[in-house]
């Protein structure tokens, strides 16, 4: 009996020791990794913005997001620019950040996102000559199973869109999935603020996009973002002081 209890505490002793070995592995490999998967998502982010902005994928995307994006900060409620450091936000975390964010109201909250930023970056894509061609806005929205990432690109005249790009949803490939389909998102070109998304044909109508066929709530989803994004509550303060000459 006393040989196999030793047994048994012999056993139960190497696994437990495994498995300590293995966390502190797993912990150290965690930190050790967090800079580059932080930099890996900081690109991606950039490469979106970069795709919003009209511009080919790049084998070096810090290097030509320096080169052609300025991004700025603004105050959300006012739409003025602050000095906050725009790579301090995260979209998907910094939302819940009780000293950075507000809850908003379920009357206001259209695009379903609960929490907004007090303070949001936008970016900006110059011509030659440093004028402003196109201005990027950060949007985020509930579709059907949740929430829609992505970037939402205007020209300087603040209403016409120049593009849409969703980066990060979790919507059911070959439905609501195609938010991400260039033959969609190329029907937004040229369309006019405010924008609703029909079923059926839109046609020329400049303030209507055809819906996803067979994936009415994720447009509905994608519908009430840009809304919401475009209005008042969000990005409308800026956009109304970008009419009024702020970028001059």
């Amino acid at each position: 009996m006393s040989s196999n209890n030793e047994t048994i505490g012999k056993t139960l002793g190497v696994v437990v020791g495994l498995c300590l070995v293995c966390a502190v592995v797993v912990s150290m490999a965690s930190v050790q990794l967090r800079p580059l998967q932080q930099a890996n998502k900081t690109q991606d982010v950039q490469r979106n913005i970069l795709a919003a902005a009209g511009f080919e994928s790049s084998s070096d995307v810090l290097k030509t997001f320096n080169e052609n994006i300025e991004a700025r900060v603004i105050n959300m409620k006012t739409g003025e620019f602050v000095e906050t450091d725009p790579n301090s936000f995260d979209f998907e975390t910094s939302k819940f950040d009780a000293k950075r964010s507000v809850k908003l109201d379920k009357a206001d909250d259209k695009a379903g996102v609960q929490r907004m930023t007090t303070e949001s970056p936008v970016y900006f894509a110059k011509d030659a000559n440093g004028q402003v061609e196109t201005i990027i806005l950060p949007i985020q929205g509930y579709g059907l199973w949740g929430i829609m990432y992505g970037f939402l690109a205007l020209d300087a005249d603040t209403k016409t869109v120049k593009a849409i790009n969703f980066y990060k949803h979790n919507e059911t490939p070959g439905l609501g999935g195609e938010i991400q389909n260039p033959r969609w998102t190329a029907t937004w070109e040229g369309k006019k603020l405010p924008i609703d998304i029909v079923k059926g044909t839109a046609g020329k109508n400049e303030n209507l996009v055809d819906g996803l066929s067979g994936a009415t709530l994720t447009s509905v989803g994608v519908d009430n973002t840009v809304d919401f994004w475009t209005s008042d509550k969000a990005f409308g303060p800026f956009l109304a002081n970008v009419r009024k000459g702020a970028l001059n």
